[in-house]
């Protein structure tokens, strides 16, 4: 695990911005690794870092008197009690881990698809060569972020050539990025006439839905999910992690 203590430190002691601090929160929602480091510095923050500072300082006054038999008793005590403060912390993290696990919720639906997005959708495949390829162009513009100009150039290249699926498909994705998901669901639904195995229109509308979070949504994700799975379509294997997920 990262080293988080100044992190998390700052974030106690209310030296993060109201951005950073929503972002600190939602991170423990998110990231098992990082949940536990805030347990941990939890359980720890008044057991040790209180405790053992006091019994420092209590221990060096001791070996700056020059008593030598009294500074080799009082040696042993730090080492003794760092093993009950340690033992002391374990049981707190333990019970602390219990309490986050039962009371703090999975992932929202919506969650989950902006997880996915953001993980899988940021940055599109582009080809290398010499040639002009729009649709390249187009894909090179996402990549920058871009997304108003990728847009152009995929939905001209869809009045040009309305068979075009990969322009369909950009395009959609495109408006999903923007937020426009009654747009993007419209270039999914027009790649549904494509009967190939590769094609992920299914899948993606099911994404868009889980994005949008109106009501009925989740349930039409829901059937369209399990409509990948049943058919084999791309995407499969996400599909029925999803669907094995309670939302």
């Amino acid at each position: 695990m990262e080293n988080y203590l100044e992190y998390i430190d700052a974030y106690f002691n209310n030296e993060l911005k109201p951005e950073e601090a929503r972002q600190f929160e939602q991170r423990i929602t998110e990231h098992k690794g990082f949940a536990d480091e805030v347990a941990f510095y939890l359980s720890t923050r008044q057991v040790l870092r209180e405790e053992v500072i006091a019994e420092k300082k209590e221990w060096f006054r001791e070996l700056a008197k020059h008593n030598s038999s009294s500074s080799k008793l009082r040696s042993i005590s730090p080492v003794r009690k760092l093993w009950a403060y340690a033992a002391a912390a374990a049981v707190i993290t333990c019970i602390f881990l219990g309490g986050y696990i039962l009371f703090v919720k999975p992932p929202s639906s919506a969650q989950m698809a902006k997880q996915y997005l953001e993980k899988n959708l940021q940055n599109l495949p582009v080809k290398m060569g010499t040639e002009k390829d729009s649709l390249q162009d187009g894909l090179r513009l996402y990549n920058k972020n871009e997304l108003d100009s990728s847009l152009k150039l995929f939905e001209s290249i869809v009045q040009k050539d309305t068979a075009n699926i990969s322009a369909k498909e950009y395009a959609g994705i495109v408006y999903l990025r923007l937020g426009d998901y009654d747009k993007a669901l419209a270039y999914f639904q027009q790649l549904e006439k494509y009967s190939l195995a590769s094609n992920p229109a299914i899948f993606y509308q099911a994404l868009t839905l889980l994005k949008r979070n109106h009501p009925g949504d989740k349930q039409k994700a829901r059937q369209l999910l399990q409509q990948v799975v049943e058919q084999h379509l791309k995407y499969e294997e996400i599909a029925q992690q999803w669907l094995d997920k309670k939302w």
